[in-house]
C-alpha cells in the first residue's frame, strides 16, 4: 500500500476529534440533533485549521446511516465512502481551478436532481472566494431558492472577498488557529502513534514553525519523521529545515551588550557558510528583541517566549542590560531592516550593516531620570529633575562622555501649565487653559487680537480678513471660550468673534505659542534657563537634538 501523509492519515473521523474548534462543532452537532440545519454554511479561517475537515464531517453526519447524537459513526459504508471520496452525493469542488460561471451552472443543474445514494446531497466548495463575479451570481440563484435535501458548505481563507449577497444567505463559522499547547499535544499524540519519540525542544520548534496550523504542523512532522529513526531531537529539526539555532540570537545579544561588532559579523559569516537563510535570521532578530522586551517588562511573561527554560533564563539575564526604551527602539530598527533585507538583492551586506548598527546602538534614558539619580547621589539639586528632556548616552567607553539630546519627552501642556499659570497676561492664560481643554479652539483663537471691555462685559476677538475659515470653525465654541474667559478675568464676559483689518501680530502670536505649546527643544531650553544645574549637566554631556522619529517612543518623565 502506498504511503499516506500524516495530515490525511490522522484526519478526524468524528466531531470530538477536531482540535480547537469546539465553538463550531458543538453548534453543528446541536443543529443535527434538533434537525435545524441551514442549507448553506460558510467556514472561514486561516489555512490548515480544519475547515474542509469539518465540512466533510458535516456531510457524513447528514448522510450517516447510524448518526449518533449529531456525530457520524465513521464506520458505516456511507461514512467510509465519503472519507474515501467515492460517495456520489457528496461533491467537493476546488473553486481555485473552477472559477467560471459554467462550472457553477453545472453544479446548479446537478443540485436539481434527487440524491442517487443517500438521503441528502452535499456540495463542498473550497476556497470559494476565488469564484468569478459571474459564478457568484449563478450561485446566488440557487442559494435564494435551494432545492430540498441539498446543502452547501463553503470554505475560505478570505471571507472579505465574498459578496455580501452570498454571505447573508449562509451561516458563518470562524475557525481559529491552534494554541501552542493544543497543537503540541496533537503533534505528540500523532508522533507516539507513529512509534516516534518527539523531544520537547524539537516539539517546540515544530509548533513554532506551524504557527497554529494543524496541517502545517503535521506536514512538518511528516518530513522530520521520514529522516529520523524513532527519535526526533532539536538538531534534527534544525537540520531538516535549515533553521538558525536559538543560541545564535543569544550570542547576538551578548555581542550587542559587549558592543563587539566583530563578533556579530562573525555570526553572519557562520550562517552564510552553513547555507542558512539570512532573511530568516533577520526575521528572527526582531523576535529576539521582542522576547527581551517581554522579559524586561515582567519576568512572569516567560511562557510567551517560545524557548526552552534554560535559554529563557539566559535571555532574562540579557534583558537586564537593556531599558524598555532601548528595546522598543531596537524592535523598530530591526523591523525596518528586515523589510529592506527581505527585498534586497544583497541581503548579506544589509544584514551586516544592521548588526553593526545594533552594536553601536546608543542607549536611551530620560534626562529627568538621570537628574534624579544625580540628585540621589548629591550631585544635583531637586530642580534638576524637572527637565523633561531625553538623553542619548554615547557608547560606554573609557573617557568618552555620554551625549544628551536636546529633545524632550514631557507633554507640552503639562510643562506649559507650570509656566503660563504664573503669567500676568490674562489672554495668554486663557489660551493656555483652552489649549489643554480644546486645542483646536485655542489654536484658532490664538490668531485673533483681543479687546476686553470689562464694563460692558464683552471680550471681542478680531481676526485678519484671511481668517474667515478659522472664525467659522470656532463660532459654535463661543460658550466654551466665554466660560474660560470668565474664569480668567473674574467676571462674566460675552465673547464676540469678528473679521477686521488685522489680527494678532506674528511676533505676539509666536510669543504666546512658545509659552502655551513649546516644542521639545524649547522646553529643554526653558528648563535650562530656569535651572543652572540642569544647564551645566546638558553642557557637560554635549547635548544634541533627539530625532523626531524616535520621540514617539518616549514616555513623560513625570
Amino acid at each position: 500500500m502506498s504511503y499516506q501523509a500524516l495530515a490525511r492519515k490522522y484526519r478526524p473521523e468524528t466531531f470530538d476529534r477536531v482540535v480547537g474548534q469546539t465553538h463550531v462543532t458543538t453548534t453543528l452537532r446541536a443543529a443535527l440533533r434538533k434537525d435545524k440545519l441551514s442549507h448553506a454554511y460558510l467556514f472561514a479561517g486561516p489555512r490548515g485549521c480544519g475547515k474542509t475537515t469539518v465540512a466533510r464531517l458535516l456531510a457524513k453526519a447528514i448522510n450517516c446511516l447510524e448518526n449518533r447524537e449529531g456525530d457520524p459513526c465513521g464506520t458505516c459504508d456511507t461514512c467510509q465512502a465519503i472519507a474515501a471520496g467515492n460517495y456520489l452525493d457528496v461533491l467537493e469542488i476546488d473553486a481555485a481551478s473552477n472559477t467560471g460561471v459554467d462550472n457553477i451552472r453545472e453544479l446548479r443543474d446537478m443540485a436539481q436532481y434527487s440524491p442517487s445514494e443517500g438521503s441528502n446531497r452535499v456540495f463542498i466548495i473550497d476556497e470559494v472566494h476565488m469564484l468569478s463575479k459571474g459564478a457568484f451570481n449563478a450561485l446566488l440563484k440557487i442559494l435564494e431558492e435551494p432545492p430540498a435535501r441539498v446543502y452547501f458548505c463553503f470554505a475560505t481563507t478570505e471571507p472579505n472577498k465574498i459578496p455580501r449577497t452570498i454571505l447573508s444567505r449562509c451561516q458563518r463559522f470562524d475557525f481559529r488557529l491552534m494554541s501552542r499547547d493544543e497543537l503540541g499535544e496533537r503533534l505528540n499524540e500523532i508522533a507516539s502513534a507513529e512509534d516516534t519519540v518527539l523531544e520537547p525542544a524539537a516539539l517546540r520548534l515544530l509548533v513554532s514553525m506551524a504557527e497554529g496550523s494543524v496541517r502545517d504542523g503535521l506536514s512538518l512532522l511528516d518530513q522530520v519523521i521520514a529522516g529520523c529513526d524513532g527519535s526526533i531531537a532539536e538538531q534534527d529539526v534544525v537540520d531538516a529545515f535549515g533553521l538558525v539555532r536559538s543560541e545564535v540570537y543569544l550570542e547576538l545579544n551578548e555581542a550587542i551588550v559587549a558592543r563587539d561588532a566583530a563578533r556579530a559579523l562573525r555570526l553572519v559569516e557562520e550562517l552564510a557558510a552553513s547555507g542558512q537563510s539570512l532573511d530568516e535570521f533577520s526575521r528572527g532578530v526582531v523576535t529576539g528583541f521582542r522576547n527581551l522586551l517581554l522579559l524586561k517588562i515582567d519576568p512572569e511573561l516567560a511562557p510567551m517566549v517560545d524557548l526552552p527554560p534554560d535559554l529563557v533564563e539566559r535571555l532574562r539575564q540579557h534583558a537586564d542590560h537593556f531599558s524598555e526604551q532601548d528595546l522598543l527602539a531596537l524592535i523598530d530598527l530591526a523591523g525596518t531592516h528586515f523589510e529592506r533585507i527581505h527585498r534586497s538583492t544583497q541581503p548579506r551586506i544589509l544584514l551586516e550593516a544592521s548588526l553593526v548598527e545594533y552594536c553601536r546602538f546608543e542607549s536611551r534614558v530620560l534626562l529627568s531620570d538621570l537628574a534624579r539619580r544625580l540628585e540621589a547621589l548629591g550631585g544635583a539639586p531637586t530642580g534638576a529633575a524637572g527637565g523633561g528632556g531625553s538623553v542619548r548616552p554615547a557608547p560606554a567607553k573609557p573617557a568618552t562622555p555620554p551625549r544628551a539630546s536636546g529633545g524632550s519627552s514631557a507633554k507640552p501642556a503639562s510643562r506649559a501649565a507650570a509656566t503660563v499659570g504664573d503669567t500676568d497676561d490674562p489672554w495668554t492664560r486663557l489660551i493656555d487653559d483652552l489649549m489643554r481643554r480644546c486645542p483646536r479652539v485655542a489654536s484658532c483663537l490664538m490668531l485673533g487680537r483681543p479687546q476686553v471691555d470689562l464694563d460692558a462685559g464683552r471680550l471681542t476677538v478680531e481676526f485678519g480678513p484671511d481668517k474667515k475659515f478659522q472664525v467659522k470653525t470656532i463660532e459654535a465654541d463661543c460658550p466654551t471660550i466665554a466660560e474660560a474667559a470668565t474664569a480668567v478675568w473674574g467676571r462674566p464676559l460675552k465673547v464676540v468673534l469678528g473679521l477686521g483689518d488685522t489680527g494678532q501680530t506674528e511676533s505676539r502670536r509666536e510669543e504666546i505659542r512658545q509659552e502655551v505649546a513649546p516644542t521639545h527643544g524649547e522646553e529643554l531650553q526653558q528648563a535650562r534657563a530656569e535651572d543652572p544645574a540642569l544647564d551645566s549637566l546638558v553642557d557637560l554631556m554635549g547635548g544634541e537634538p533627539l530625532p523626531e522619529s524616535e520621540r514617539e517612543n518616549w514616555k513623560s518623565g513625570d
